[in-house]
């Protein structure tokens, strides 16, 4: 065997020494393979091979089992050795995750994310998958210390990598299968007390009790059109005439619509209860060249589930003979998917002449659903000046609306 016959030649070589420790550990003998790294640390003179031969050290340990107080040591003295070098940080991580210690899982998962990782690649693969590899211990240690928003984020925007390995894939898509539905967001809910942190002040906005948007859609309406009374609506997407409504408040304002939902449970709630038309009806089946009357209309919402199908819907609006002057699309971008819904909508709205004003509206600092549009002709320029945030940046919609 060449590995052996010169580590024997030359026990102190480093090299021969680690070969040899790649070929034990290659045939399963990872008591032996361990050893001879732990040599190739000793006598090396190179950090490089020397943090290499400790991060399979710590390898073998994990393969061997109980050993985790010493794989824990070893990591430790490779994060010394190259503490400028992400993959011990993983390898503590995901060993501090198998352990359940969650918090130092956490700790070293966001250390590790906050470095260089433009390095010379090591000799060897030493488990260490590439940058997402943090962001999915992050993710995953953030659910069990309470960090729950910050988890289902993170497990989103890694869905969207397409390089994770096989047994990373399965993981994330498994875990957002069973988190995501024991999230729930309240509304951001406005009140009279708050006029003072409108960041726009609107006519009659003074006298404003209450809002009922999920994230202040309806306040973000009356500020484009600078509280404009007796406006009109087209809601595509209207559940409950109240709980979330974006237009209600409208409503109360003199507003007049056509409001749509796919389901008569939702709109049999309606009678008796708000004045608008309401329709029940599959949105991808309306011609909405016949239910649109008139040129301009001041508010147009596609809020249908999933997000693809509210692109289906906008690209059915035959916006050659309407316009809108406020439009409030979502395209639901934190859940991951890859259909680019939010791209595809953007471009789309922007070839028809309209303007984005606010770009990826959340209820939380996170989960990033939904754009705000405005058309030029029909809303002032210096209101749009004064709210226009079309940051990457997913934006809590309290904070957007409100001043500090």
């Amino acid at each position: 065997m060449y590995e052996l016959l010169n580590y024997v030649s030359d026990p102190s070589n480093a090299n021969a020494a680690f070969a040899l420790g790649l070929y034990f550990e290659d045939k399963g003998h990872v008591a032996a393979a361990s050893v001879l790294y732990l040599r190739t640390a000793e006598f090396t003179s190179d950090d490089l091979l020397a943090y290499e031969a400790l991060l399979r050290t710590a390898n073998c340990y994990t393969r061997a089992g109980d050993r985790t107080t010493t794989t824990k040591g070893v990591l430790l003295r490779a994060i010394s050795l190259m503490p400028e070098r992400p993959e011990a940080y993983f390898l503590l991580s995901r060993l501090y995750e198998m352990c359940s210690d969650w918090h130092e899982a956490y700790t070293f998962a966001v250390m590790g994310q906050r470095l260089n990782h433009d390095h010379p690649r090591l000799r060897t693969n030493v488990d260490y998958p590439g940058a997402y590899g943090l962001v999915y211990e992050q993710a995953i240690s953030a659910w069990w210390i309470g960090l729950f928003d910050e988890s289902i984020h993170l497990l989103r925007q890694l869905k969207k990598n397409t390089a994770m390995l096989p047994i990373h894939i399965a993981s994330v898509d498994d875990n957002l299968r069973r988190l995501e539905p024991t999230i729930w967001h309240t509304s951001l809910s406005y009140e009279r007390s708050m006029y003072e942190r409108l960041r726009v002040k609107f006519p009659g906005s003074r006298f404003i009790e209450r809002n009922y948007s999920q994230v202040y859609q309806d306040m973000f309406v009356l500020t484009m059109l600078n509280g404009k009374r007796d406006g009109t609506f087209v809601e595509i997407g209207c559940r409950d005439p109240e709980f979330n409504s974006n237009t209600k408040l409208l409503e109360e304002w003199g507003w007049t619509g056509t409001s749509i939902d796919i389901l008569p449970e939702a709109t049999a709630q309606w009678e008796g209860r708000r004045k608008a038309r309401v329709i029940t009806a599959n949105a991808l089946m309306i011609d909405y060249d016949a239910l649109l009357s008139q040129r301009d209309y001041d508010y147009l919402q596609i809020d249908i589930e999933p997000a693809l199908q509210s692109l289906t819907v906008l690209l059915k609006i035959p916006f050659e003979k309407h316009r809108f002057g406020v439009i409030t699309f979502e395209h639901e971008d934190f859940r991951g998917l890859k259909d680019n819904v939010k791209e595809r909508s953007r471009s789309y709205l922007r070839s028809q002449g309209y303007v984005l004003v606010a770009a990826d509206i959340a209820p939380d600092d996170y989960e990033n659903f939904e754009d705000w549009w405005i058309h030029p002709d029909l809303v002032d320029p210096k209101i749009v000046s004064s709210m226009q945030n079309t940051s990457d940046a997913a934006k809590r919609a309290d904070r957007y609306m409100l001043t500090s």
